[in-house]
């Protein structure tokens, strides 16, 4: 018996590369979509590589220094990014000095002076390579001052003014400070030390810490870090809270009663002052899921 193979009347056979050649694969529509968003993909990531290694090559950096006329008001200083120390010289001769580093572009250093103050400027527009100034200011005795940077550390030593300072993500500490103080990071720690002015102190996930405080009024606030202040003087109003730390506060030892609430979440309360819901002298701690100690030194 003899069995023949063959095509099957208007069967259609399939396709075949001609000898040596791979077998080419339909375009359908799902294959055309992926290449109209892929090779323009392909296309930026290559840009965006070889734009980020050229930025790494051409790199540079510049001196910087500018008076502070002595009859200036306030300083106000905002950077992209990069480290900033504030403290307080004698006399009126004060001066912003520091370097200031780029890639490709140099971004201007803008001084503007006015009547309410004179305003320091540095920003990084290149979204590639290393833009950011370090910087020190000084200024003159109970200048109120504002410190603003992008990604760096702000430090405050030595100041009798009002001191602001703010960072989007550093570390940000204070010494000896009898301003008003205020400390702001999106998501560094926060430090203070020596302060006799009111007292604020904000993170969004870092740890406060704050220690030989005189200052009558305090709040702090951390969006899951641990907060600890150190009172050496009574204190008349402290305000405490944390998402998810442990919060220690001390108090000097003493007669002192305290109009005292504590709230937590999850944790233990823990610690002993005398207490008088009818005391001028609060102290109120809150935390999401942390430990909550009040107590005198």
């Amino acid at each position: 018996m003899i069995t023949m193979y063959g095509t099957a009347p208007n069967q259609t056979l399939p396709a075949t590369a001609p000898r040596g050649e791979a077998p080419r694969l339909p375009m359908t529509p799902a294959r055309r979509v992926w290449l109209a968003i892929g090779v323009p993909l392909c296309l930026v990531l290559v840009g965006w590589a070889g734009l980020n290694l050229v930025a790494l090559v051409g790199q540079g950096q510049f001196k910087v220094s500018h008076d502070i006329p002595a009859s200036t008001r306030r300083v106000n200083v905002s950077f992209s990014s990069g480290n900033i120390l504030l403290q307080e010289v004698a006399g009126d001769q004060a001066k912003l000095t520091g370097t200031g580093h780029y890639s490709l572009i140099r971004p201007p250093f803008t001084t503007q002076v006015t009547a309410a103050g004179t305003d320091f400027g540095y920003n990084c527009n290149l979204p590639v390579g290393s833009c950011y100034l370090n910087a020190t200011v000084s200024v003159p005795r109970a200048t109120p001052t504002s410190v603003y940077t992008g990604g760096g550390n702000a430090t405050a030593i030595d100041a009798t003014g009002d001191v602001t300072l703010t960072s989007d993500g550093g570390n940000v500490s204070a010494e000896r400070v009898s301003g008003d103080l205020i400390l702001n990071t999106g998501g560094g720690n926060v430090s203070a030390e020596w302060v006799s002015g009111d007292l604020t102190l904000n993170t969004d996930g870092g740890d406060i810490t704050a220690s030989a405080i005189t200052a009558t009024r305090v709040t702090a606030s951390s969006g899951g870090g641990n907060i600890t202040v150190v009172f050496t003087s009574v204190p008349a109003n402290v305000n405490v809270n944390t998402d998810g730390g442990n919060i220690t506060i001390v108090v000097p030892p003493g007669s002192t009663h305290y109009n005292l609430t504590e709230h937590t979440d999850g944790g233990t309360i823990s610690g002993r002052v005398p207490t008088d819901s009818s005391s001028p002298n609060v102290i109120t701690a809150s935390s999401g899921g942390g430990n909550i100690s009040v107590s005198q030194s």
